[in-house]
């Protein structure tokens, strides 16, 4: 019985996962995206949450398994037009993940593409005073009026105003920031206090916004970019900022720095909408240039509407080399490594064969410089 009710329930899922595929395919894109980034980040343990229960085997994370899985999916674009014959007949792994990923959670927050015509609309919630790159996407985080976090927001609102502000991370966060919001305990800034750091300025954001090894297979780029829109409540018992455009004097009555704002309750804040960055090693070549924009204009214009969408995403962030990727994505081995060999080397110095070995080199060092400067030794010392 179990075996003749498989295929319908398979069946049933491709129908539902092509659905909610052909309603938005490059939020799904994005959504998958930002799935894989995770799932090959070192710091996956924390990072993919929560982690896939099919891939879950006795209580232990089959992180390898899950990747094979990956490697097996098609771009999105076909299995927004044929679910079938882009996963093939029997595939039921992925099928299933796939149908996790994208129907399996519809209480966690959506995704919903911005056009292009509305981006200006989108920055202009935050207006920034220096220059900065237009984004390739954006993204808007639909949050349901029934979820906890939405729900304490708005009740939070009731009595203060909001504001909108950015957030950067590395691009393997933002599954988990997408599925539970922004937690200040996850943070390891800490310079002005704990709490969730934001900024009133793009750019700054985007210092903390590295580029990321995405989804091979992405219409959106193999590596991302991607910065936050939040709004938080602007309640002085949980919120820390200085409001207004730095003084030309740079007197300031705190430490605290202009334009960045420090929330100190999870509660307080919510992603609004995604700022991608996204290009692929084939854009490198041939792009136009994209000037740099500035929000500080009432009509948020931008100087040439015609450039290329792909021209900003690889002025902001050029894909690194295999070596430099490798290294980032495994930093804790490197250090690892380099600690070990430097343990070797100060190990070797220290023993009596490198000493002998020093004494044999300057030997000879001294016999070289004698031949090449014509000194013999004295004929009293012979």
């Amino acid at each position: 019985m179990e075996s003749s009710s498989s295929p319908t329930l398979i069946e049933g899922k491709r129908r539902a996962l092509k659905e909610a595929i052909s309603r938005d395919p490059a939020a799904a894109d994005l959504r998958f995206s930002l799935f894989v980034s995770a799932a090959r980040s070192f710091r996956y343990d924390s990072c993919l949450q929560p982690f896939p229960p099919d891939f879950i085997v006795k209580g232990e994370k089959n992180i390898d398994q899950l990747c094979r899985v990956i490697e097996t999916i098609p771009p999105i674009s076909e299995l927004a037009n044929d679910l079938t014959g882009g996963l093939g007949a029997d595939d039921e792994r992925a099928v299933s993940l796939l149908h996790w990923i994208f129907c399996g959670q519809p209480l966690y927050p959506a995704l919903r593409t911005v056009p292009r015509s509305s981006h200006d609309e989108v920055l202009a919630k935050c207006p920034c005073h220096a220059k900065y790159q237009q984004p390739s996407h954006i993204f808007e985080v639909v949050h349901r009026d029934d979820q906890s976090a939405e729900r304490l927001f708005r009740e939070n609102a009731t009595h203060f105003r909001t504001r909108h502000a950015y957030h950067g991370s590395r691009l393997f966060n933002f599954h988990s920031i997408l599925q539970y919001g922004l937690q200040q305990h996850l943070n390891k800034v800490s310079m002005f206090g704990q709490g969730i750091y934001l900024s009133a300025e793009l750019h700054v954001s985007q210092m903390f916004a590295s580029t990321g090894s995405a989804w091979n297979r992405s219409t959106l780029g193999t590596h991302l970019s991607c910065i936050a829109l939040c709004e938080y409540v602007d309640n002085p018992n949980y919120v820390v900022s200085q409001e207004g455009t730095p003084s030309p004097e740079g007197s300031s009555d705190s430490s605290f720095p202009e334009r960045y704002v420090l929330v100190k309750n999870n509660e307080m804040v919510q992603v609004r909408y995604l700022l991608l960055y996204g290009t692929t090693k084939e854009a490198k070549a041939s792009l136009p240039q994209q000037p740099v924009t500035t929000a500080l204009a009432t009509n948020n214009t931008t100087t040439d509407p015609a450039v290329h969408p792909a021209a900003a995403a690889y002025l902001r962030a050029r894909p690194p080399s295999r070596f430099v990727q490798w290294f980032a994505d495994n930093k804790g081995f490197a250090l690892i490594g380099g600690y070990v060999g430097l343990l070797l080397i100060v190990g070797f110095v220290n023993s009596r064969n490198a000493h002998y070995v020093k004494e044999l080199f300057l030997q000879q060092l001294n016999h070289v410089c004698n031949a090449v400067l014509g000194l013999r030794p004295n004929e009293g010392d012979q």
